[in-house]
């Protein structure tokens, strides 16, 4: 009967090891599906993200039509013209100049919480779409672990978005006043220097920025209104300041 008894609680040890032998393989195959459904979760946040960055750049943008608009209803006659093409040149030569320097100068890594000195040309903007965090090396992937779209594109058309609203503003204040190719230029080193390094101050790492004056040792903005030495608690969410004040002073 003691045999017997071992020859069954043998049988029964047996059959409960394969059984828990194809439990674990189910559960690490639940495991890893929810591991690859959290990943194309969190790729959607962040596509999510950017379709919503790209859209307000896009509305941003229009502001050149109403300021056409607005400043071709203010013009005399013969000058509707010319307003207009100021207005359309803005936004062309903002696309230029924000590209080659503005854009660096901006959100560059700051020097003394003044102005940007990198990624002039976007030449740290890269297009690695789809890229996860798995498929790149250790620090290659966004701060907050998200798979990777578009690496800054939809930043930069922001903000160039932006820069060409700066530009213009001052269109409709010297309409009728200036010549154009002096307008022209102007535009230019707005987009390409006053504008950056107003924006740096506050929305990048500046001085005036509520995220700090200077970046941690990690090359990473400071907490929001540290309130020290290094942070003047500035914050501008539409760009009243930083943009609309900056056009209207230049």
């Amino acid at each position: 009967r003691k045999m017997a008894t071992n020859a069954q609680l043998s049988a029964w040890l047996s059959g409960n090891s394969t059984a828990l032998a194809a439990l674990q393989d189910q559960f690490n195959q639940l495991k890893s599906s929810i591991a690859s459904i959290d990943e194309r979760q969190r790729g959607g946040f962040r596509d999510l993200d950017i379709g919503w960055l790209v859209l307000c750049g896009a509305i941003v943008f229009f502001m050149q039509a109403g300021f056409s608009m607005l400043e071709a209803g203010c013009v005399g006659k013969k000058n509707v013209i010319n307003i207009l093409f100021k207005n359309i040149m803005d936004g062309s030569i903002a696309a230029i100049c924000f590209w080659l320097l503005g854009y660096g100068l901006a959100f560059g890594k700051t020097a003394g919480g003044f102005i940007g000195t990198d990624n002039f040309g976007l030449s740290q903007v890269y297009n690695n779409a789809g890229a996860s965090e798995q498929a790149l090396g250790e620090g290659e992937y966004i701060s907050d672990g998200a798979a990777l779209s578009s690496d800054g594109w939809e930043g930069f058309f922001f903000q160039w978005a932006f820069a060409g609203t700066a530009a213009t503003i001052v269109s409709g204040s010297v309409a009728e006043r200036t010549r154009f190719e002096a307008y022209l230029l102007f535009s230019a080193l707005c987009t390409l220097a006053i504008y950056p390094v107003g924006i740096h101050w506050v929305w990048g790492t500046g001085w005036l920025s509520a995220w700090g004056a200077n970046p941690d040792g990690n090359d990473m903005a400071r907490p929001i209104l540290k309130g020290n030495d290094e942070s003047n608690g500035m914050i501008d969410f539409a760009g009243s300041g930083c943009v609309h004040m900056v056009g209207g002073c230049s």
